[in-house]
């Protein structure tokens, strides 16, 4: 019998078969997208709600909130809260290492504090990125040596507290009674040096933020688009924010729509518009909150700037339900 020869596709069919596959490609790839970017907001959420049972478990402990700054104005070593919550959220081995005797950037605690803690990153902000610290032991530092300076390249960490209000001069920002900025300082889940009892948020627990998504540091981001510089928003100082060990509060407050000075009117936002003072996420449409009940939500531009200076004292008197941003 003789074999007929095998024909391979012909142009037209070619065409034919890379146009479909050209087709169904660009169809499925944005549903692929859309499902990663719910799955990292999803575990970013799911972050912040581990870190709740953490934050609490601790205050059974200790008996409140832990300290935002430790070392603040009082010659005892640096530390953010991130340190503190370490055993409370999976990470036993971890903080053995840590030495709350040294500074977070002492080279003593070089070993901790260049760790990435999975917990402290969410999975939607850009990755392989360090804090760098430079500086000089404390005063009250078991660091014998006070004129060296240490390096340490630190681990980020995309979440953080409040440590103020800052509204514009005029608009909406003449409403927000917070009183001066010192007294403004002294008015969130956490403070300075000290633990913080959960009787001094008298709001309610369900209406004072514990700690916001601030993803993207050390770099600055507006609008989405990052920030050209050196990557460093603080310098390399000790006060430099966005590592898990360092200091872990800024002041709050609404940006404008590019990312900029606040102006006072409708056009500014206080979500995904500046990582610098707002909450900010690498997520369509929102970003990721954490209250002091332990509860966690997704939030949006309805969180207007009035709103996330009442969810940011812990005292002001406003009672902000679920509906209300």
């Amino acid at each position: 019998m003789r074999t007929l020869p095998r024909r391979g596709l012909g142009r037209v069919e070619l065409v034919v078969v890379l146009t479909v596959t050209a087709l169904g490609l660009g169809l499925l790839l944005p549903r692929v997208q859309a499902a990663r970017e719910d799955a990292n907001r999803a575990a970013c959420l799911e972050n912040l709600r581990k870190m709740g049972r953490g934050f609490l478990e601790l205050e059974k402990v200790q008996g409140g909130f832990p300290p935002r700054r430790a070392g603040f104005n009082n010659g005892e070593p640096y530390h953010g809260w991130g340190p503190y919550l370490l055993p409370y959220i999976g990470e036993a081995d971890l903080a053995k290492k840590y030495n709350f005797k040294l500074d977070c950037f002492d080279v003593g605690n070089k070993a901790a504090v260049e760790a990435q803690v999975k917990m402290f990153l969410c999975p939607a902000a850009p990755r392989d990125r360090v804090v760098t610290i430079q500086a000089q032991a404390s005063a009250k530092s078991e660091n014998a040596d006070k004129d060296s300076l240490s390096t340490v390249k630190c681990g980020p960490n995309d979440y953080i507290t409040s440590n103020g209000i800052l509204m514009p001069r005029g608009g909406y920002g003449l409403n927000a009674v917070v009183g001066d900025q010192m007294l403004g300082n002294q008015r969130q889940a956490m403070g300075d040096n000290d633990i913080t009892p959960l009787s001094k948020i008298t709001d309610g627990l369900s209406c004072t933020l514990l700690v916001i998504e601030q993803a993207g540091r050390p770099d600055e981001w507006k609008a989405g688009k990052k920030v050209s510089g050196d990557g460093q928003q603080f310098g390399m100082s000790a006060n430099a924010r966005g590592s898990w060990a360092g200091w872990g509060s800024i002041a709050f407050g609404p940006a404008g729509a590019d990312g900029g000075t606040a102006k006072g009117d409708a056009t500014d936002c206080s979500v995904n518009c500046s990582n610098l003072f707002g909450v900010y996420g690498f997520h369509d449409g929102g970003a990721n909150v954490l209250l002091c009940d332990g509860s966690a939500r997704f939030v949006g531009k309805k969180l207007d700037p009035l709103t996330y200076v009442y969810l940011t004292l812990r005292d002001d008197g406003h009672l902000i339900g679920p509906n209300d941003y």
